[in-house]
């Protein structure tokens, strides 16, 4: 969690003169390399709810049916609710500031400028007290746990313990100087010492500090859960993992993020960091190593509930929400994650494993791979891949455990594409082709800068916006069933939209096209669609489109529709001109504009 600090202003008065010297250069920041062999850009990850927030929001709180963050500069606090998506409150807190805590049904939220924590009541979402302790530092945490609340409370090195039932001071603990941080788990308190680096254990029965761990070098924020205490140590980048029945550190987890601020949470499987520029790690618990780095814009506090990991973006004002079980979809480890299980020799039982190809490129080789299961690994393999009515058959060549085939499609659609043996083929599956000139999909033009964060859809009326992807499969495919101009029967398969679903969210996932649907808030059915994509036609940057299904039109769904989506594009989206053909302009006019010619970036800037 980045921070701002109050400007510090020093006047020398010499008896004779004042002299006016010019201040040092600030301290270039601090490189963040980041694990670059797990690391990828944070576009790919795709928030299913953003939060508007007033101001830059920062620490979070996670409650039953509730999440709170605040922003410092604004003197507010604003409340999230997971259930309806919707910020639903926005309290008054003078510079709030080092955490955020529910508990003894109120939200505990320091103040740096009155030196108190506001006690704010969950139910009417009302300020009901200022307890008179002030935190040691803006950067920091606060804590509850047996029935007490506990929070670093003077740089020198002090605990105060508050007892909510009557808002005094319960406690003030001796503790190392420059602890700032304090957690509650496995019924102890655990407060980081920044200037000692060390970790002090309290025990609530006593009030007494019972061990001081080592941990690696500047530990600030805290986390507890996944069976240990963890630390995000600034002076090194790295994440301590301390067991907290030895009160030993067992590990010093390299995360290459060293700096100020951050945060740290576990739970749903793993330990998260963020850090601004590397917004999402993921650390695995058993293994001690980060699997997954997501580097780019956004990034302040991070915590896990809900099932859901709660990402606030201090500097794009807003928090995201993303299932945590997304990220390890997102990036399989390896590619027979989201491998597809099929029958080859027509018994009825699985004994392949054929690669779900997300995307390819025409004029470029494609990579199928498949893995047999079984006693079925001495048969030899033909890949079977259809394109525009033409099969072609590659061999199969082992790999390690794994047999590839090339093929190189000349033209835009579909492949289906499947794995024969002896004369017996699996079920098809299907890859798309992109929407877009090959210039974007291959990285040589780009469509959004590079730090571009996508916003949040508009509301409309009270449906919910989804991303195409395989997820909605069966409400999309029904969509275009339904899709209310529709006037023969349809001309594509389940198995082609689901290739195009991969290709849609694969799109989306690298920033070359955006496609969403609109869905009942049960999300059992589609009523619409909406695709942004880069214009083939030379004049504009962008063209949008959308349709709607019978029901939709029913809803007159389609104009209110339209004028939200107008707006939020003008408002929130990077294009000086936008076409809406079709809609604007008839598609014979659309279609007789010359073509566009991509602007291609320099080639050492090209990443895919």
């Amino acid at each position: 969690m980045t921070r701002r600090l109050a400007p510090l202003l020093c006047l020398t008065t010499l008896l004779t003169t004042v002299s006016a010297q010019t201040p040092s250069p600030a301290p270039p920041p601090v490189p963040k390399p980041g694990i670059p062999a797990v690391q990828h850009p944070m576009a790919r990850i795709i928030p299913d709810a953003e939060y508007p927030i007033i101001g830059g929001p920062d620490w979070l709180a996670m409650g039953e049916n509730q999440v709170w963050t605040n922003s410092r500069a604004q003197d507010l606090v604003s409340r999230m609710d997971p259930d309806s998506n919707q910020t639903v409150a926005v309290v008054p807190v003078k510079t709030p500031c080092s955490g955020l805590v529910i508990a003894e049904g109120t939200l505990w939220a320091p103040s740096c400028a009155e030196k108190v924590i506001y006690r704010i009541d969950t139910r009417t979402n009302m300020v009901v007290a200022k307890v008179p302790v002030g935190p040691a530092n803006n950067e920091g945490g606060i804590a509850y746990g047996a029935g007490a609340i506990w929070m670093p409370s003077d740089p020198k090195g002090e605990v105060t313990r508050v007892d909510p039932a009557t808002n005094g001071i319960a406690a003030v603990i001796p503790v190392p100087s420059g602890s700032y941080t304090a957690v509650f788990g496995y019924g102890r308190v655990w407060v980081s010492s920044t200037d000692k680096s060390v970790v002090s254990v309290i025990h609530p029965a006593t009030n007494a500090v019972i061990a001081e761990i080592p941990v690696d070098k500047a530990p600030r924020f805290m986390a507890v859960g996944e069976g240990y205490v963890w630390t995000l140590n600034q002076g090194t980048g790295t994440v301590s993992k301390i067991d907290p029945v030895t009160m030993r550190t067992v590990a010093n987890i390299p995360v290459g993020v060293p700096g100020t601020g951050g945060d740290i949470a576990a739970g749903e499987g793993a330990v998260w960091v963020t850090m601004r520029d590397i917004p999402l790690s993921r650390i695995d618990v058993a293994a001690e190593r980060v699997t997954h780095q997501f580097a780019g814009p956004g990034g302040d506090a991070i915590r896990v509930l809900h099932g859901s990991i709660w990402l606030s973006n201090g500097r794009w004002s807003n928090v995201w929400r993303f299932q945590a079980n997304k990220i390890t979809g997102l990036i399989p480890t390896s590619w027979t994650a989201q491998a597809r299980p099929v029958d080859v020799t027509g018994d009825g039982t699985a004994d392949v494993l054929l690669e779900e190809v997300n995307v390819w490129i025409p004029g470029q080789a494609t990579k199928f791979r498949m893995r047999p299961m079984g006693a079925s690994g001495s048969a030899s393999f033909v890949l079977k891949a259809t394109l525009n009515g033409k099969t072609s058959e590659v061999p199969f060549a082992k790999q390690g455990e794994d047999y590839v085939a090339s093929f190189t499609g000349d033209a835009p659609r579909w492949i289906h594409y499947a794995v024969c043996a002896s004369g017996k083929c699996s079920m098809d599956l299907v890859t798309a082709s992109p929407t877009t000139p090959v210039e974007y999909a291959t990285g040589k033009a780009r469509f959004v800068p590079t730090t571009f964060a996508v916003p949040g859809p508009p509301t409309v009326m009270a449906y919910v916006w989804n991303i195409l992807e395989p997820g909605i499969l069966g409400p999309d495919y029904q969509a275009l069933v339904d899709k209310v101009d529709r006037t023969g029967p349809m001309n594509s398969t389940l198995i082609e939209d689901h290739g195009e679903l991969k290709r849609h969210q694969w799109e989306f996932q690298h920033h070359t096209a955006f496609a969403y649907g609109l869905l009942t808030p049960d999300k059992r059915t589609e009523v619409a669609c909406v695709y942004i994509n880069p214009s083939t036609k030379a004049g504009y940057d962008a063209t949008v489109r959308l349709w709607v299904t019978k029901q939709g039109a029913a809803a007159k769904l389609e104009p209110v529709l339209e004028k939200a989506v107008r707006d939020w594009v003008k408002a929130k989206w990077p294009f000086a001109k936008v076409a809406y053909p079709g809609r604007d302009m008839s598609m014979t006019e659309w279609n007789a504009l010359p073509a566009a010619r991509p602007a291609l970036v320099a080639a050492n800037d090209i990443k895919r």
